[in-house]
């Protein structure tokens, strides 16, 4: 099953576990984000506010059929040196045994990724409500937490689930919140609607001709922008067990250089646009303003700062047109825009003043594509 459910990123401001086969999150609008908070223990790491999420999904148990790390050392350092080339800074594991996590953990800092781990006792207890032995409480359950993990320079987070049912996904909150109040980055399946990251579905790359790629990819990510998802991006998922639909990879079916480049362009662009954009609450502008059913406005903003998306959503079909803006965007008069670059390879981007107290922002769009402009008022 693939992950489609939203996630959230929060950044911060200052035993045996149960061996199951699944996903991130039922396909469900209860099934919520993706979060990642942290507070202010002195024993725990804090998370780098500054890292944008860009994120591969990767299952560590389907690698290790036939043998165990030990034996495929090899094979899960090679994916995650072709993760690391593809763009991405971090992996989000799945299915890995607590064993295992600090020398995924090694493997993953080798190649300057960073590694969301799940614990086994976590999920028993959201999963199944049992404790630990000498466990009788969330406090128990989240003391002492181990210092080669928590303290491992390749660190970002616990992957915690968010349950199924009221009963687990009661105590999913309750874990939360005490990893929460001890400062222990976590990722959770629940979030706030301006946090939650942007999810690839990876089918996508290969679901059509391969010179299109990209613009299949930038359409899933600029939906989910236009949707408020701006806590980061996760692709998923790397590889999939035989008999299930393909991922990213496939020993069968390997990426060709068309895919590759999208996958690139799709990391450029989130390491451009994301960190502006992450936190920011998304509002549709008025369909009226962009004059084409293709395209759609969208303004992100939180307190001074403020951007606009103009998205064509078109499959097929350019759009070269102006876009009139609302003489007032989040509550704040518009004098001028300036272009925000997609990738690094740009130079600095437009700036259009507003003529006859009217902003107007000329697009030129292939389909899926997007344009994205920081907003000023008097005095900024």
């Amino acid at each position: 099953m693939l992950l489609t459910a939203p996630l959230r990123v929060l950044y911060p401001r200052s035993g045996q576990g149960v061996k199951r086969r699944g996903t991130f999150g039922r396909v469900s609008a209860a099934v919520c984000g993706f979060g990642l908070l942290a507070g202010g223990c002195a024993n725990v790491p804090k998370a780098r506010s500054t890292d944008y999420l860009i994120a591969l999904r990767y299952d560590v148990e389907p690698r290790l059929i036939g043998g165990d790390l030990s034996q495929k050392v090899g094979a899960v350092r090679t994916d995650f040196k072709t993760i690391a080339d593809l763009g991405f800074n971090s992996v989000v594991l799945f299915h890995a045994e607590d064993r295992d996590r600090g020398a995924l953990l090694d493997l993953a800092g080798e190649v300057g990724l960073r590694a969301a781990v799940p614990d086994r006792t976590f999920e028993r207890f959201v999963v199944t409500g049992e404790w630990p032995t000498g466990c009788r409480s969330v406090g128990d359950l989240t003391s002492n937490p181990p210092d080669a993990i928590v303290h491992h320079p390749a660190f970002h987070s616990y992957v915690v689930e968010c349950g199924r049912g009221r009963s687990a996904r009661e105590r999913s909150r309750r874990l939360r919140l005490e990893l929460l109040r001890k400062g222990t980055p976590y990722l959770s399946l629940e979030g706030e609607e301006e946090t939650r990251p942007a999810v690839i579905d990876s089918r996508t790359v290969r679901d059509g001709p391969p010179g299109a790629a990209i613009e299949r990819l930038l359409t899933q990510y600029h939906e989910a922008l236009g949707a408020g998802r701006t806590g980061g991006v996760i692709v998923d998922r790397f590889m999939r067990v035989p008999g299930d639909p393909p991922g990213l990879t496939s020993p069968d079916d390997p990426l060709l250089p068309a895919h590759t480049a999208a996958i690139a362009e799709l990391a450029q662009r989130a390491r451009c646009w994301g960190p502006r954009l992450r936190g920011l609450s998304a509002v549709p502008l008025d369909a009226a303003a962009t004059g084409s059913s293709r395209l759609t406005s969208t303004a992100f903003g939180h307190g001074a700062r403020r951007h606009v998306l103009v998205f064509n959503r078109s499959a097929d079909r350019f759009a070269r047109q102006e876009v009139r803006l609302p003489a007032s965007v989040l509550g704040a008069s518009v004098q001028r825009a300036v272009e925000v670059p997609p990738s690094s390879a740009r130079g600095a981007g437009r700036v259009i003043q507003a003529q006859r107290g009217q902003l107007t922002l000329p697009v030129e769009l292939r389909p899926g594509d997007a344009a994205l402009f920081e907003i000023f008022s008097t005095g900024h």
